[in-house]
């Protein structure tokens, strides 16, 4: 079993709200959703979040996610 958390509701819920407060309407608000998805995915699987996750989305799972990150 490993240490790392794993993210929870309100980590997405905090995280998703923000994208859609910032963003919504935006032309880039569906890849950043899109990205968010895959960065919590990487981050629950244990595995490294690529650079190709935008660096917008990077900052809201380092402010959002589990601690541990």
């Amino acid at each position: 079993m490993t240490s790392r958390s794993t993210f929870e509701k309100e980590h997405i819920d905090g995280l998703f709200g923000e994208l859609n407060t910032d963003y919504k309407g935006m032309p880039e608000s569906e890849q950043l959703h899109r990205d968010a998805h895959l960065a919590i995915a990487y981050h629950d699987s244990g595995r490294q979040i690529p650079d190709s996750i935008d660096p917008r989305v990077i900052a809201l799972i380092a402010k959002y996610g589990p601690t541990g990150i």
